[in-house]
């Protein structure tokens, strides 16, 4: 009798070991996962003359490709200004190659905690918005343009 109860409760425990790894595997799908691909969101409209615009491809739910810049109507890019064309201190050639590397850097769940870069601290909610349009596009695999209205 002794030797059923031990077989029985051995049974138990295998089932509750089956269940609870069971039950730990549906949780791991509700974990964020974005599908492999090359990803691109830009501002709905210009802002003082520029377009923010961000290009990422993503593999295996990690970062690793990202082109974070701006553009004006001629289609010329924020980061090939010159601090004669385009006077800002940091200049842009300097903020924006560092967002990048954050961005690089960052768990891509949590790419908006990377620090800002004083005196581009505007670029930085812009890059936000646009990396938070990528992620959304990212987890059903939709490669379409995102358009994202800015603040």
């Amino acid at each position: 009798m002794n030797s059923t109860k031990n077989v029985m409760k051995k049974i138990g425990l295998i089932l509750f070991a089956v269940l609870a790894i069971t039950f730990t595997a549906c949780e791991d799908e509700d974990e964020l996962v974005l599908k492999n691909g090359t990803y691109y969101a830009e501002a709905a409209e210009f802002s003082h003359g520029w377009k923010a615009f961000i290009e990422a491809e993503i593999k295996d739910d990690k970062l690793v490709d990202v082109d974070f810049d701006y553009f004006d109507e001629n289609g010329g890019l924020k980061s090939e200004t010159t601090v004669e064309t385009y006077p800002m201190d940091p200049h842009p050639t300097v903020w924006l190659p560092q967002y990048e590397a954050a961005l690089m850097a960052a768990d891509i769940t949590s790419f908006s905690e990377v620090d800002v870069v004083t005196g581009a601290t505007g670029a930085w909610a812009n890059c936000n918005a646009l990396m938070e349009a990528i992620i959304d596009a990212a987890k059903s695999g939709d490669t379409s343009d995102q358009i994202v209205t800015l603040e």
